[in-house]
């Protein structure tokens, strides 16, 4: 019995060492159970590999930015912030009194709280503020606001050494201005506009990070009375919550002469630009055969201005609006976010050229799992910044439209789908 059960063991690991046995690079032993098929890895380059590419302006939705970039580097660029004062407190209430009109100001100041980390903040730094409010103009026109950064509304500002700026700063307003606002039952709109000795930007906190700037005042020199503070807020677009809570503190661009480039895609920079890629890749590979890895190959053409603080996080996001949506620049904000495995990154410098290497095999594999909806998105990404709307930099690619050597391209590696059957 013994014997015999020996017997069966030792069939059994002959059975298991002579078997079929699962590789890439060869077929299985057996020809009649795992017939010979080589699983051998391919790789190929798709040129051209989009139909279609294009660049859309305007992103975040003004006022929605998670924080308000001020930025200036001399002719090239400029950026200013807006806060809005809509609200102001006229009355004041001393101890063991009752409440008195303000009718006078000691002294005013608007506080800022920066954000210093991603700051580039030379030796000197000039904060000027400006009075912008325009009542016959649109909510909407950034125009009209950008024409009041004039010197006859200049109503106050505040010199700092570099070294000196962390993570609060006050700067002076002229309470003379600030209290005709206050007597008028007026609204204050403050412009900002940093400057430096060489290029200077910073990112002041907002509502949307729950530390906006804040205005502070004295009504009198009594010190047992406390300084009146107030918090940003915006009464119009009356019609519509959404806009007015979003202009309570926003940026606005008011320089930009960087040079344009033909046959080009943008990625980044003020304001936000994002670029939409569609893509064409033969459906007995992205459907079909198993991707093992699919870079997109993009030629980076190099800008004049950078620095270190200048590198740029670009993410590569599935776009997710069906075929019915054919307004691009709205399908362009309907994408998978980062972090749910639908997206790629990579981080470059604006001043560097040449090849750019983003890997999209997470991407490619959402598609292929996407074909089996009855109405598929276009497979199509968009590269959009990391902190967009919050960044001077921007990066540019050769697009569709350039030489052919320069074109987005893409290399696949994958395994063609395996067949079996008995030979």
């Amino acid at each position: 019995m013994i014997r015999r059960a020996a017997c069966v063991i030792a069939l059994a690991f002959t059975a298991g060492v002579v078997g079929c046995k699962e590789s890439l690079d060869s077929g299985a032993v057996c020809p009649s159970l795992c017939p010979q098929q080589a699983a051998n890895l391919r790789d190929t380059v798709l040129t051209p590999v989009l139909t279609f590419d294009s660049t859309f302006v305007g992103y975040p939705v003004r006022g929605t930015e998670s924080g308000m970039l001020l930025a200036n580097r001399g002719d090239t660029l400029q950026v200013v912030g807006i806060v809005r004062f809509d609200t102001l407190t006229n009355i004041y209430l001393p101890p063991l009194d009752s409440a008195h009109h303000i009718v006078r100001l000691d002294s005013a100041q608007l506080r800022l709280i920066i954000d210093t980390t991603r700051a580039t903040i030379p030796d000197s730094v000039r904060f000027d503020l400006y009075d912008v409010d325009d009542l016959t103009a649109s909510d909407t026109s950034a125009a009209a606001v950008l024409a009041k950064f004039v010197p006859s509304r200049l109503i106050g500002g505040s010199s700092f050494v570099g070294s000196a700026i962390h993570d609060t700063i006050r700067v002076t307003l002229t309470p003379s201005a600030v209290l005709a606002k206050i007597t008028a039952n007026a609204r204050l709109r403050i412009g900002i506009q940093v400057s430096g000795n060489r290029s200077v930007s910073m990112i002041a906190h907002t509502t949307e990070t729950s530390a906006p700037a804040q205005l502070r005042y004295r009504p009198t020199l009594d010190t047992t009375v406390a300084p009146i503070l107030v918090s940003p807020l915006s009464r119009t677009p009356v019609a519509d919550s959404e806009p007015r809570v979003a202009l309570t503190d926003f940026t606005l661009v008011s320089k930009y002469n960087m040079p344009a480039t033909l046959n080009t895609m943008s990625v980044g920079g003020m304001p936000g630009r994002r670029a939409y890629l569609r893509f064409d890749i033969p459906k007995n590979i992205s459907d079909s055969a198993t991707i093992v890895r699919a870079t997109l190959q993009l030629n980076q053409v190099p800008l004049p201005f950078g620095g270190p603080r200048d590198s740029l996080l670009v993410y590569a996001q599935i776009v997710l609006a069906g075929p019915q949506l054919t307004d691009l620049r709205r399908a362009a904000t309907i994408i998978g976010g980062p972090g749910l495995l639908l997206s790629d990154s990579i981080f470059v410098r604006p001043t560097t050229s040449g090849l750019q290497s983003l890997e999209l095999f997470r991407v490619v594999r959402a598609w292929a799992a996407q074909s089996s909806l009855k109405s598929p998105p276009p497979r199509a990404v968009v590269l959009r910044a990391a902190f967009e709307g919050l960044t001077v930099s921007e990066l540019r690619f050769s697009s569709t439209t350039a030489a052919a050597a320069l074109r987005p391209s893409m290399r696949i590696t994958y395994v063609p789908k395996l067949t079996f059957g008995v030979p």
